[in-house]
């Protein structure tokens, strides 16, 4: 029995004391009427069986199911009296809690619109090889089926194509009910698995009950998705014995529960096939990001499936980068849809099924085969056409379905990787399984970081053959490390932005199969320590902008800045991240003040900003990974201060924030410095000839002003300086609505200048 501090009783009985009564602690397995938003929802997991009651008081218990060998997941909601900041910083210290992270939420990739519509419905089972197998090879009679599961949305039980390769499946999202698809996502991805496998049915030799399809239903209608129950599908796949497991479906926040989903399937010996993930598309049409890998495809022991076009050339739109191992076609994919029918879709998510049909294939004809090997042949048999071994955009190459259902696995897929010439690519968080064949073999690895960090090698094999193990590690050609034997076993490096080559070599005839893992982490940033409010990075916050860069070096970094504002004015924030695994999280606290201000509105990549009124003083910001995890890329912190002897129409830095001008009015704005831009609207209500009048003070650097149209289109530009301080734009201005923009140089600081808008 544990015996608890009376000092930790009491801080314990304080932090319950605003809670609502006790909860009933049992199992609830679904959460009718669709969920609130993600962040409202936490997913725990206790190390051992028995929860503690005092965390039970603080919650509301949306799913629970127990671990294999001990230990409880759960999906809770909070009380709503609970306060989230206090409650997430006890329980995550609580030594039972294995660990504690946002719900976050899941989305299946279908495309607005498929393409392809000029191409044969079938065309990608020809690109794959998937006919030419249909032809040559005859599938070996087997009793036990190999089973497929479709971790989506459910599928349509009654489609002809499906009903010979269905079996019964498992709907999570309401276990009284079939996984029955009422979206169509999972539907598709179940039509692709049978359409490569179709060819064989008109063959003697088939059997029906050979290859399986086995619905596993974790949304309804594919927005509705999250880490949680898509976790909780792949276990119930692994329960019902799957053989493979395919997951069109993920995104770019890494989740301690999905790598515990993953880590327990590999355990069990089933193969998982991630969908590489479809790039963010803005407003206009434009990609935003198109790397890295969503999850679960980027973890090392998920095949992650990329898509190419009709050409064989990979979809801009498909997401590449460490973690993609093989590519398929993904563009105007025929095959099953709801009701019966079929239809063409596009995406990533219709990629990936055709490899977990091949991986089903390999172990149609060789069930002896590890989720490794499995892995490991079909990279052996895709087809790379650049003349590389792996790149982040196709990995390994174009699958293969003939090569992979023929050939015999090789010991080693990487070689030749003999000298440091030769070393195989090797992306960042991945793992590689090899083998030393003798002390005349050397295997060579190449990688590459992209900032200072930490590089983690971790080497593990049979133990007998550890002990003649030699690891040496070449940074930017120069030989920096050996080690030998067990001291190989787990290598940690201090780098900057480096060419790394790790040479694995075995001093005895015999060989040795080993798996090589590697994990980077960037170094801490040059403000830390800095995770305590009472430690907190002090910056002196000058007009204008001030810009820190940090970064999240390590599991639940809080970075806090104590901002010291000389004089009453206005502070706007805007945190930047430079990737999507980042989902950046904004606490703005005042000094002295007890509560504070989180600004959570945005996904995954995208900027939090927000603006308030200061006086003289201190004013706390905390910045947080909404995912609580450590990030690769850096992120930035740009404030902005305007004290209130400034311009008087801040906050006006974008067209969103525009001020109002009107006929015959005049503005005087000041310059907030280089970065500072003022924005103004003006709207026509009728065609009429305006005349805009720019002016600047004596000793004015230089100032822009440019006038665009409502589709943001730059009509004129201005340019003014020491020698030209006024000048006027005379445009026919049809009916519509207009905007300014004035930009002054940083040594323009505080000087006022006048515009105005006159018939």
């Amino acid at each position: 029995m544990r015996i608890i501090s009376w000092w930790t009783l009491i801080l314990l009985l304080l932090f319950l004391s605003g809670c609502q009564g006790v909860k009933e602690g049992g199992y609830t397995e679904v959460v009718k009427g669709g969920k609130g938003k993600a962040e409202k929802e936490w997913v725990v997991k206790w190390k051992n069986n028995e929860v503690d009651p005092a965390f039970l008081q603080t919650v509301q218990i949306l799913h629970r199911t127990r671990e294999e060998g001990g230990g409880v997941r759960m999906l809770i909601r909070l009380e709503a009296s609970v306060e989230e900041e206090k409650w997430l910083e006890y329980w995550s210290a609580n030594e039972d809690v294995e660990f504690i992270h946002p719900n976050q939420k899941y989305k299946v990739e279908a495309r607005d619109e498929a393409t392809g519509d000029h191409l044969d419905k079938r065309y990608y089972l020809d690109r794959i090889a998937a006919s030419k197998a249909w032809e040559k090879v005859r599938l070996p009679k087997r009793k036990e089926s190999i089973i497929v599961a479709v971790v989506d949305t459910g599928v349509d039980l009654d489609h002809p194509a499906l009903q010979p390769y269905l079996m019964q499946g498992v709907n999570l999202k309401d276990p009284s009910l079939p996984p029955e698809d009422r979206m169509g996502h999972g539907t598709h991805v179940a039509g692709v698995i049978a359409e490569v496998w179709s060819g064989w049915k008109k063959t003697d030799d088939w059997e029906e009950s050979s290859l399986r399809i086995m619905p596993v239903k974790v949304m309804e209608d594919g927005s509705d998705g999250d880490v949680y129950f898509t976790a909780e599908g792949i276990r119930a796949a692994v329960r019902e014995k799957a053989d493979v497991i395919v997951l069109a479906q993920g995104s770019w926040t890494y989740s301690e529960t999905m790598e515990d989903a993953i880590q327990f399937a590999e355990e069990k010996g089933v193969t998982v096939v991630g969908a590489a993930g479809n790039a963010r598309i803005s407003n206009e049409g434009h990609i935003v990001y198109n790397s890295p890998l969503y999850y679960p495809a980027a973890f090392p022991t998920v095949l992650g499936v990329g898509s190419v076009g009709p050409d064989g050339k990979v979809v801009p739109t498909s997401n590449i980068g460490s973690g993609i191992d093989v590519v398929a076609p993904g563009e105007g994919i025929w095959a099953a849809v709801p009701e019966g029918k079929y239809a063409k879709d596009s995406g990533t998510s219709f990629a990936a099924p055709q490899v977990g049909a091949l991986a089903a294939l390999i172990l149609q004809r060789q069930p002896e085969l590890s989720p490794a090997e499995v892995r490991n042949l079909i990279r052996q048999t895709a087809q790379l056409k650049t003349g590389d071994r792996w790149n982040q955009f196709y990995g390994f190459g174009m699958i293969n379905v003939h090569a992979a259902i023929t050939e015999e696995p090789l010991p080693d897929i990487f070689e030749p990787n003999n000298t440091r010439e030769t070393a195989m690519p090797f992306s960042l968080d991945q793992m590689y399984e090899g083998v030393l064949d003798g002390r005349a073999d050397q295997d060579c690895y190449q990688l590459n970081t992209s900032y200072p960090g930490t590089l983690t090698f971790s080497l593990t094999g049979k133990k007998e053959g550890m002990k003649d193990v030699t690891l040496e590690v070449f940074i930017e050609g120069k030989k920096e490390v050996q080690y030998r034997g067990r001291e190989a076993e787990h290598v940690r490096l201090t780098l900057s932005r480096s060419q790394v080559v790790a040479c694995l070599s075995h001093d005895t005839d015999s060989s040795w199969k080993y798996t090589l893992k590697n994990q980077f982490r960037q170094e801490a940033d040059e403000q830390e320590e800095n995770d305590h409010q009472w430690n907190a990075y002090s910056v002196k916050v000058n007009p204008g902008y001030n810009s820190l860069k940090g970064t999240f070096h390590k599991k639940r970094d809080n970075d806090w800045y104590r901002l010291d504002i000389p004089e009453a004015g206005r502070l706007n924030l805007e945190l930047n991240v430079w990737s999507p695994r980042g989902d950046p999280v904004l606490y703005i606290q005042r000094e002295g003040s007890w509560k504070g201000k989180k600004v959570d509105e945005e996904a995954e990549g995208k900027s939090e900003k927000y603006g308030l009124k200061v006086e003289s003083g201190s004013i706390y910001v905390r910045v947080t990974d909404y995912g609580t995890n450590s990030v690769q890329d850096p992120y930035i912190l740009v404030v902005q201060y305007q004290p209130n002897d400034g311009d008087s129409y801040e906050p006006n830095d974008t067209s969103e924030t525009a001020e109002m001008m009107k006929y015959g009015q005049s503005k005087k704005g000041r310059f907030g410095g280089g970065y500072d831009l003022d924005w103004y609207q003006m709207d026509i209500e009728q065609k009429t000839k305006t005349n805009l009048r720019f002016q600047i003070p004596k000793g004015g650097e230089g100032s822009t002003l440019l006038l665009y149209d409502k589709n943001m289109n730059v009509m004129e530009k201005l340019e003014l300086s020491k020698g030209n301080r006024s000048a006027t734009i005379s445009q026919d201005l049809n009916v519509g609505t207009y905007f300014i923009r004035i930009q002054g140089s940083s040594a323009d600081l505080g000087k006022e200048y006048q515009v105005g808008f006159f018939r």
